[in-house]
């Protein structure tokens, strides 16, 4: 499976660092900006992402984007730096996270999983946004002396596409630093961090003892050894990690370790989703049950057997999103389409703002070519909040092609690629779009203006001294 477990140790081998207790921010104005700017930071981010999601790592389901999403914005409330921040979770069974630059944060599937409850994974969220807050990565390439961009873009893509022979040898002869060295470095980063991490939870309210017991779990998991292993290298376990947490957890008071159930859906998803076998011993409830095994069912095509088991939790409660859209994809997929929907409408009649129920129900019409339009429309809204999604746009580009809009057809396949890290195909299809006849001169004047912008975004060619330049 996808390894990572190089990156942390790699994005945050730092300077000289000190600790930081509170929630103080960096100033835009200190010495890291004239390195590298938030801008510039976000550029690399964008681009590392793509990376990701050109490699498939990245899971795009609404439901688990919308809760990561969710608890990220619960946490980052509480800090005082305005910047945009994405959070995601990947395909990898590996018990990691990390944070590259520009406000990226990745949450593999397998450290997810092993956690036990939504504080748990609070604390993780809240370390690795104190990487980005702090400026780890910045620092790096503070104290380096590679100071190209797109140098750094192909060093970042290559650790998270698996190339990290290449990209270490880069970083090390940009730093100039001992192994060693590396390692206390990435120690102090951690302490701060983890100071940053603490006062996050407190003011989030949630249960710091958790965060330290996810540690001790982690420390003392034989089963997944050299999983937990690799987390560690990347975080190192320091002699006193978990008591300073512990001591802070002391003045809390009445603290929440769930916000909510979803925690405990969305890991039923990803169990699914990872192969993990149900656990008939569980000690889950009996909707959570039932819902972990209608899962398992329906993956294996077994869409009968999903519905007797599903069908007792949906009759309880046929207003628990999970368990509605659940039923709703077994019907939908077993050719029951009209009931499937109609369940799907019984939600939005209560939560008429679910994003993923929404979702759910355009995917339907549009392979169904039911209500193309009012579809269409509804799922652009819907995409205003989440632009870096490329299933949907695939989505838009078959929905507007059904309908013969075939400028709106070529911008969202253009999305699709560009967010997929696919620039010869996005290129493809502008050069496509310049040559039909269906599209107006205002139109292909456009799809030249979004070359150029992918162009410059992705990897700006080398630019003449003087005369007009591609890029600014």
């Amino acid at each position: 499976m996808y390894k990572f477990l190089l990156i942390t140790l790699l994005l945050f081998a730092s300077g000289n660092s000190s600790s930081h207790s509170d929630m103080e921010s960096p100033k835009l104005g200190d010495t890291l900006n004239k390195t590298i700017t938030i801008d510039e930071e976000e550029k690399i981010g964008r681009n590392i992402y793509k990376n990701l999601q050109k490699n498939n790592y990245i899971i795009n389901n609404y439901f688990i984007y919308d809760y990561i999403t969710y608890l990220g914005n619960r946490l980052s409330r509480n800090i005082l730096l305005e910047r945009d921040y994405l959070f995601f979770i990947t395909k990898s069974t590996d018990v990691n996270a990390f944070a590259v630059p520009g406000g990226f944060m990745g949450i593999n599937a397998g450290l997810m999983v092993l956690t036990q409850n939504e504080a748990q994974l609070a604390g993780v969220i809240s370390h690795e946004l104190g990487h980005v807050v702090l400026r780890h990565s910045a620092e790096m390439m503070a104290n380096s002396n590679v100071n190209s961009i797109p140098m750094w873009i192909g060093i970042f893509a290559g650790l998270l596409a698996g190339q990290t022979e290449a990209s270490i040898a880069s970083i090390k002869s940009g730093i100039g630093l001992s192994i060693q060295n590396n390692i206390n470095l990435v120690r102090e980063n951690e302490i701060e961090s983890d100071n940053f991490a603490v006062s996050l939870m407190l003011k989030s309210n949630y249960d710091l003892n958790e965060m330290a017991k996810f540690f001790r779990l982690m420390q003392g998991d034989a089963n997944n050894q050299n999983q937990v292993n690799e987390y560690f290298l990347t975080h190192p376990l320091y002699k006193n990690r978990i008591s300073s947490i512990q001591k802070r957890a002391e003045y809390q008071d009445n603290p929440m370790t769930n916000s909510s159930d979803d925690y405990h859906y969305i890991k039923n998803l990803l169990e699914n989703m990872l192969g993990i076998p149900v656990d008939a011993n569980s000690t889950k409830t009996e909707a959570l049950k039932n819902h972990r095994a209608a899962l398992s069912y329906m993956s294996q095509g077994e869409y009968l057997k999903a519905k007797k088991v599903l069908q007792p939790s949906y009759d309880k409660d046929n207003y628990n999103i999970y368990i509605a859209s659940l039923m709703s994809e077994i019907l939908w997929l077993h050719g029951e389409k009209n009931i499937s929907k109609n369940i799907l409408k019984k939600i939005l009649a209560i939560y008429p703002n679910n994003n993923a129920i929404n979702n759910q129900l355009y995917f339907f019409n549009i392979k169904d070519s039911v209500n193309l339009k009012a579809s269409l429309s509804g799922l652009n809204k819907l995409m205003e909040h989440n632009l870096y999604n490329p299933d949907s746009y695939k989505l838009l580009a078959e929905g507007y092609s059904k309908i013969d809009y075939t400028y709106e057809s070529k911008i969202a396949l253009i999305n699709y690629y560009n967010i997929k890290g696919n620039m010869p195909m996005a290129f493809k299809v502008i050069d496509d779009g310049l040559k039909l006849k269906k599209l107006n001169n205002s139109q292909k004047d456009s799809l030249k203006r979004l070359k150029n912008t992918i162009l410059c975004d992705t990897n700006p060619p080398l630019e003449p001294i003087f005369g007009n330049k591609t890029c600014n």
